[in-house]
């Protein structure tokens, strides 16, 4: 957004205001979009106006572009002799979006449902630069996300059509099993085919992962590591894979949460800090290779679940 500074009148501004009568539609709590020089309305739909720049818009959003090139009606609305375009977004989410036009501190929405109601916005008007921006805003926001909230987010993306957020909270909810309980009110905010298509998504990374877990000691360098361990087959090893695997298969399956990648690194480093004090101290390569073999389990997991929503 920096490249834009200087281009407008720096007396651009979100100002905080009251309500009266006649912007009594408007959220004050937030402060709103003024443009002092501005040379075009545009109304929400509930009939907030915001004076901005035609060229800024314009620049902005081909969208914008294209109708803003077309002839004006003769007997189309003007407020302080300016022409006037309605749009069917709220005043909250016009204010958001307007403000990102400019070189000024934008307000982000801080919910992922007035965030997601952004970017369905940018995407509508196809303004690609400021999608950008909000996704890589949203990214930063820190991962707090209990079960419900997790399946609610994918939800809301879902309904919207934002496919990067519906594939980022589908991973989010794989921490979690699928059930009444884990699902809570998020439930009611699935639409159409949503919660099908969740569904399928989990199992297509169960079966991933299960795959990469019975294949990947099958690779003879994996194994050399443990030769010398003081049991020739290495039992622990191999357990471990296999009831990770076992349980991902059983029936529970379905409605268990899915270890993540980083969820299995953790339980094999604990395994492997187990069997060396267990005292196999012939096991001189487990301390440096093993942690090369962790690395590379966590990297091929992840693929797995990279795959499925490619």
């Amino acid at each position: 957004m920096g490249d834009r500074e200087g281009r407008f009148d720096s007396t651009v501004s979100l100002v905080k205001e009251e309500p009266t009568s006649e912007n009594s539609g408007f959220p004050f709590a937030r402060s709103r979009l003024k443009v002092p020089d501005a040379n075009i309305i545009i109304r929400s739909s509930d009939q907030v106006d915001f004076g901005i720049h035609k060229s800024l818009l314009a620049m902005s959003s081909p969208f914008f572009e294209d109708l803003l090139s077309s002839p004006q009606p003769p007997d189309g609305e003007l407020v302080d002799g300016l022409p006037v375009i309605q749009l069917s977004e709220d005043a909250d989410l016009l204010n958001s979006l307007l403000s990102l036009l400019y070189p000024i501190s934008p307000y982000i929405p801080d919910s992922y449902e007035k965030a997601f109601a952004l970017l369905a916005a940018c995407q509508k008007y196809d303004m690609v630069s400021i999608q950008s921006y909000i996704h890589a805003e949203i990214k930063r926001w820190p991962p707090t996300l209990i079960g419900a909230d997790a399946f609610r987010r994918y939800a809301i993306a879902s309904s919207i059509g934002l496919i990067p957020e519906m594939e980022s909270a589908a991973c989010l909810t794989l921490d979690y099993p699928m059930t009444f309980e884990s699902l809570g009110d998020g439930l009611w905010s699935f639409k159409g085919r949503a919660l099908c298509d969740l569904i399928c998504y989990r199992k297509r990374c169960r079966v991933n992962l299960v795959l990469c877990l019975d294949s990947f000691f099958d690779v003879n360098s994996r194994r050399q590591i443990w030769a010398n361990c003081q049991d020739s087959s290495f039992p622990w090893v191999a357990n471990f894979f296999t009831s990770k695997s076992a349980k991902m298969r059983g029936s529970e399956g379905f409605t268990r949460g899915i270890f993540s990648p980083s969820t299995i690194l953790e339980e094999l480093q604990v395994a492997l800090t187990d069997h060396k004090e267990s005292g196999c101290y012939s096991c001189v390569r487990v301390h440096m290779e093993g942690q090369t073999f962790c690395r590379e389990l966590e990297k091929e997991l992840a693929q797995e679940l990279d795959e499925v929503c490619s």
